[in-house]
């Protein structure tokens, strides 16, 4: 029985060593013409798979489709020498700017609905009462700095509680009326 075992074991070793030989004998296949138009489909659709799945990891999206966002994103609005946030969770108390390797973690003070900044963010055990707005001064950043990336934190330290978009670059034209408005 033992040796009925054995020689169907070496009858498939030998016809998997024919098939292995047939294919490195086998010619090459003519390489098939492709259509520019596939290509960038699907080096598009590479991008947007990478991106999902960024997405996925960092906690940005919750399921396959993206619609849905497991962290919120809080609105950030660039004016001459601050940045004001919109919309900001109850314990968002810091925010890291970054673009490269240049970060600044800055207390985001809370700010009235005129736009003027009263206070830094309440203490963490009084997180719940904050304000959804909010407000930081950038020393790190200049107002023509393009800022890459933003992430809102309970502590200086973490978690994660919020992103934010991508600051361009104000003008320096209207960054210099603006300061000069300011000072009249």
């Amino acid at each position: 029985m033992a040796t009925t075992a054995n020689g169907a074991l070496l009858e498939q070793l030998i016809q998997l060593t024919e098939a292995v030989k047939q294919l490195a004998e086998r010619p090459s296949p003519t390489p098939a013409v492709r259509d520019p138009q596939t290509d960038a489909d699907r080096v598009r659709q590479r991008v947007a798979f990478g991106y999902q799945v960024l997405g996925a990891l960092t906690g940005r999206v919750s399921s396959a489709t993206g619609n849905e966002f497991d962290v919120p994103v809080v609105e950030a609005i660039r004016k001459p020498g601050a940045i004001y946030f919109n919309g900001l969770p109850p314990r968002a108390n810091w925010v890291e700017l970054r673009a490269g390797s240049k970060v600044e973690v800055l207390r985001i003070r809370d700010v009235d609905h005129n736009g003027n900044g009263h206070s830094p963010a309440p203490a963490e055990s009084a997180d719940d009462e904050r304000s959804s707005l909010g407000k930081v001064e950038p020393q790190g950043f200049a107002d023509t700095d393009r800022i890459g990336s933003i992430v809102f934190l309970r502590t200086r330290e973490g978690p994660l509680v919020a992103f934010g978009s991508r600051l361009e670059p104000l003008p320096t034209a209207v960054t210099a009326l603006d300061r000069v408005s300011e000072k009249d």
